[in-house]
């Protein structure tokens, strides 16, 4: 079964017209990559400047830390840096995860 994964991050004010453009254009490279460590679904909310994921994978903590070292994530986060307030966690720490406090089944 799937592992399901929520995280809060937040854009610097001003950036969401680029944060927009650029996941309306997500390189094929990092699709490819992320598909490779596991993750089956990738869904990215905004409101205002809270972004809110949700990540279905098989092994989250393996998936962030393989993609934590991968060139193209790195490339691809070093693009998307300047627009973060707070940015996505591929640290052992996940700051970012969020808990779960209700599933419907």
């Amino acid at each position: 079964m799937a592992e399901a994964v929520g995280l809060h991050t937040r854009l610097k004010p001003g950036a969401e017209e680029r944060y927009d453009a650029a996941h309306a254009a997500v390189w094929p490279e990092v699709l490819d990559a992320t598909h490779r460590v596991g993750v089956a679904k990738w869904l990215i909310f905004r409101g205002g400047l809270d972004l809110f994921r949700y990540i279905e994978c098989e092994d989250y903590e393996r998936a962030i830390a393989e993609r934590a070292g991968d060139p193209v994530n790195e490339r691809r986060q070093s693009e998307m840096a300047p627009m973060m307030e707070i940015a996505h966690d591929y640290s052992a720490a996940c700051s970012d995860r969020l808990p779960v406090v209700f599933e419907l089944r």
